[in-house]
């Protein structure tokens, strides 16, 4: 799994990325969330 940013080519090619059984795309949205809900613990409610 990768959570993206990805360079194609030289960390993983272009094929596995947007390959059928790729979730590269999920993970990175799962990233996304994480981020997101630990940004808004860290600054508060009023952050939201």
């Amino acid at each position: 799994m990768h959570d993206l940013p990805a360079h194609r080519g030289e960390e993983v090619s272009a094929e596995v990325i947007e390959g059928p059984q790729s979730v590269v795309f999920d993970q990175a949205e799962n990233r996304l969330h994480g981020q997101k809900a630990a940004l808004a613990l860290i600054l508060g409610e009023e952050a939201r």
